[in-house]
């Protein structure tokens, strides 16, 4: 019988099914601490790229000194040597850019100011993904006190995992939080300020017309957007509307983005005698603790947010349709953060809207449709060009990274040519694809290469002879996915039989004795 420890790496000389469970436990053991060290050299390579990346900035710098004034990069030119290592471990570890900043920052704190840290993480002791939960929330703990919450932290949770237990990334940011507070009382409150300002809410397009929408907010308010949508679902579900209570608090928060009627107010005062069973007026608002839980009434259906309704309070109504039902797809509307709802659903909003105006726009789904000899020559991007690039691309084109394509820049894939337009990149639609602006920075002042292709393709070579594929996936880029599908599926019947032959084999007539197929 083979055993082994943590130091060690396991063999298992036979398949597992053939061995006995002692020895497939050892073996997985073994698996874990081969993929802890393997963990360990990442968060070292991330270290030693941000060191390589600095020195190449400072051999420019000193270059440029050495050649005069005048020759050194601006400080708005000059990349963060952490930055571009991100950017190179999102292809070459297959990361998003935000995994790949994290395992850069927990592997420059390793390797420079967590000395215990790194020690563990160097021995397989700590998975990886903990090792970064640990060291990017100690970068934010100060210089005075880092080594003693270090060691506390590292302690505690070896022993967890020892025993088996290995800690969320919510009980790591607890035990540092009570560390810093227990060591400098002043830097938790500073850190508890600092984290007010980090508040913001995102929405993100799910499966089969449905949207999930994230939030990250101050303790208090979270607390009173939690006690209103318990507070209106609670009054609705009482009333005897159908749904569970979570669906009825799903309800309750669209509810909220009903507009209140024009020039009135928001609330009605209760008149005297009403209330719940008085059936003259809205039910008082209740309060908490001194917290006004909103104004809700018994008997009354939770309103829902409309085309209509919005249109009444000044929002504008646009819609976009992508001109591919012609083409035998699916009818649907889709938005351009990626959800979409049936044409029923538009109809029934415009049919119920109280004469809300809506302005169609037919988008053509061919590529190049905007292109014209007079705009390729010009440096400005026309809105209309703009939008159609966002459309197309939905989100950054960089490797791994979501910002969305309205936060981005459109910028000229091969650069644009102020002095002499025709030597350089045209404004068109294949040349222009969507950079957040760190992205195009990167692109602007780095040292990698970009080319296009025809439907939007964008390919990058690094100056290590990688080369990195992205291809759009905004609604046009579905769209033209589609059809280009129902196309060839199409062509495909026709020149396959149904038993896998062809129809039309190389060297034969082309349509043979069945003519042209149908």
């Amino acid at each position: 019988m083979v055993t082994t420890t943590t130091s060690a790496l396991f063999a298992v000389p036979e398949p597992l099914g053939m061995v006995d469970r002692e020895a497939v436990s050892e073996a997985a053991r073994a698996a874990t601490l081969a993929q802890n060290r393997a963990g360990a050299t990442r968060l070292e390579a991330a270290h030693v790229l941000v060191e390589q990346f600095a020195r190449a900035e400072q051999a420019q710098a000193e270059q440029a000194d050495e050649a005069g004034a005048g020759s050194r990069r601006p400080a708005y030119a000059r990349l963060d040597p952490e930055a571009r290592a991100r950017d190179h471990l999102v292809a070459a570890c297959q990361l998003t850019c935000w995994h790949a900043a994290r395992l850069v920052t927990a592997g420059t704190q390793i390797h420079r100011r967590l000395p215990r840290l790194r020690s563990t993480v160097d021995r397989g002791l700590l998975p990886e993904q903990l090792a970064v939960d640990i060291a990017c929330r100690l970068a934010e703990v100060s210089d005075a006190i880092v080594s003693v919450v270090e060691d506390e932290v590292v302690a505690r949770f070896t022993g967890d995992l020892d025993g088996g237990d290995r800690p969320t990334r919510n009980a790591v940011d607890s035990a540092i939080d009570d560390a810093v507070e227990r060591h400098d009382p002043a830097a938790a409150q500073d850190a508890a300020a600092a984290a007010a300002a980090t508040r913001s809410v995102r929405f993100r397009g799910d499966r089969n017309g449905m949207a999930t929408m994230w939030a990250k907010l101050t303790a208090a308010d979270a607390e009173l957007l939690r006690r209103r949508i318990e507070t209106d679902a609670s009054a609705a579900s009482a009333d005897g509307l159908d749904g569970s209570l979570d669906q009825l608090r799903a309800d309750a928060l669209a509810a909220l983005a009903v507009y209140p009627p024009a020039g009135g107010p928001a609330a009605t005062s209760p008149g005297p005698g009403s209330g719940p069973g008085s059936g003259s007026g809205p039910a008082p608002a209740s309060e908490h603790d001194g917290i006004e839980l909103g104004d809700v009434r018994l008997g009354a259906d939770l309103p829902r947010p409309t085309l209509g309704n919005a249109a009444r309070a000044g929002q504008p109504i646009r819609i976009s349709v992508i001109a591919s039902a012609a083409r035998g797809l699916p009818n649907r509307v889709e938005f351009v953060h990626g959800t979409y709802s049936s044409v029923e659903w538009l109809c029934t909003e415009l049919l119920e809207g109280d004469d809300a105006s809506v302005r169609f726009e037919l988008i053509d789904p061919a590529p190049g449709v905007l292109d014209s000899p007079e705009h390729a020559l010009r440096y400005v991007i026309t809105p209309a060009m703009a939008e159609r690039i966002r459309m197309r691309d939905g989100t950054c084109r960089h490797p791994g990274c979501s910002v969305p394509a309205e936060a981005c820049d459109v910028d000229h894939v091969i650069a644009f040519n102020k002095k002499d337009p025709e030597l350089g990149g045209p404004t068109t639609e294949w040349n222009l694809v969507c950079l957040c602006r760190k992205h195009h920075r990167e692109k602007t002042f780095g040292t990698n290469a970009y080319r296009s292709g025809p439907l939007g393709e964008l390919v990058i070579i690094t100056d290590t002879g990688h080369e990195h594929r992205t291809r759009p996936k905004g609604p046009l880029a579905r769209a033209r996915d589609a059809i280009w599908e129902r196309e060839w599926n199409a062509y495909a019947d026709r020149i396959v039989a149904d038993d896998g032959t062809l129809i039309n084999p190389p060297g034969q007539d082309r349509y043979g004795p069945r003519r042209r197929p149908a």
